[in-house]
């Protein structure tokens, strides 16, 4: 062979040698992408509501598993403000790397829109869901000094007073707020709205009677329950919450079935990258099945839910729909 015909003879197959060689140093540069290397600095979870909340406990208790897993520091930072508002708009505008994700809820993601004026996001375009992580139950509360022991009773003195009742609820558009707001549609009854920051404080307001009726989660009132603060009168599901074993069901205190199903979840900024929403999501579905995170859940009166960022998406767009329809039946204007 002469040299020349060895030389051409060579030069295809180094092409081929570098073109096979070329697949695996591809393969291996796709295991440098962000998404391959995540996480890789501190994720920060915002919070739209004020500390010591139901959305606070959960989202800190979840990011310290979160944090063990991972390996990186999962920072809580808490943006209260306007029913949500300031939270998710900041959660809105930050990088979709995920390094930020935000807790959102039923009250700030499906109700606010409704029901509070100059909202700045959209919750089903700006954001994509990560995971569904759970329901919570309600209980209608009334101040100790009221003098009522059965819900019955409490629609009772309403009715006999007229616009002299006060309850308090976590800001215009909240779930506190609409669920009254149904409760009193339901019943008959009118009662002074008082809105106030944070759950931490309505139940406060309620313990030092500042308002008298408060319909919360469990995982908020509790604590005010046990110690004599506040009376439960009814629980707003289909059973008994394991932690009010003695106080009765809305249906089973003689009142129609009511709704107020809520939940809380992780969202993140649209554009996340789906690698990164999909890991997050497994190791979600991980620590919520752990036998201590769901025995902590109960002690709280929180139900696990879990599931897909798909499943989640779902239950967004029905509820969104869900309490349009509400918020327009109560005829309650945008404020």
């Amino acid at each position: 062979m002469t040299v020349r015909a060895a030389a051409a003879w060579r030069r295809p197959c180094l092409a081929a040698a570098a073109l096979l060689c070329g697949i695996p140093c591809a393969l291996a540069a796709d295991t440098t992408s962000p998404e391959a290397a995540y996480p890789i600095r501190p994720i920060r979870i915002i919070v739209p509501a004020a500390p010591g909340g139901t959305v606070d406990l959960l989202t800190r208790v979840l990011g310290e598993r979160l944090e063990t897993m991972l390996g990186v520091p999962v920072v809580v930072d808490d943006r209260p403000g306007a029913n949500g508002i300031v939270g998710n708009d900041l959660a809105r505008r930050a990088i979709p790397d995920g390094y930020t994700l935000l807790a959102a809820t039923t009250a700030t993601h499906v109700m606010a829109p409704h029901v509070v004026a100059g909202v700045t996001y959209d919750p089903l375009q700006d954001f994509v869901p990560v995971i569904n992580l759970v329901y919570q139950t309600k209980v209608v509360l009334v101040s100790g000094t009221l003098g009522v022991a059965t819900l019955g009773e409490l629609v009772a003195l309403a009715r006999s007073r007229p616009g002299q009742l006060n309850y308090a609820s976590t800001g215009i558009g909240s779930s506190s707020h609409l669920d009254t707001e149904q409760l009193a549609a339901l019943t008959g009854i009118e009662l002074v709205h008082i809105p106030y920051r944070g759950s931490a404080q309505t139940v406060a307001a309620l313990s030092a009677n500042e308002v008298q009726v408060l319909l919360a989660s469990v995982t908020a009132a509790q604590p005010a329950i046990v110690a004599g603060r506040v009376r439960a009168l009814a629980v707003i599901a289909d059973r008994r919450s394991p932690l009010l074993p003695g106080v009765l069901t809305i249906v089973e205190a003689g009142l129609p079935r009511l709704d107020v199903q809520t939940w809380i979840g992780f969202v993140a900024p649209a554009g996340t990258p789906p690698a990164i929403v999909e890991n997050l999501n497994r190791m979600l579905n991980r620590v919520l099945r752990g036998p201590d995170i769901r025995a902590w859940l109960e002690k709280q009166g929180l139900e696990p839910v879990g599931g897909s960022p798909a499943e989640f998406a779902s239950e967004m767009r029905t509820d969104l729909d869900k309490w349009g329809k509400v918020v327009r039946r109560l005829g309650i204007r945008p404020q």
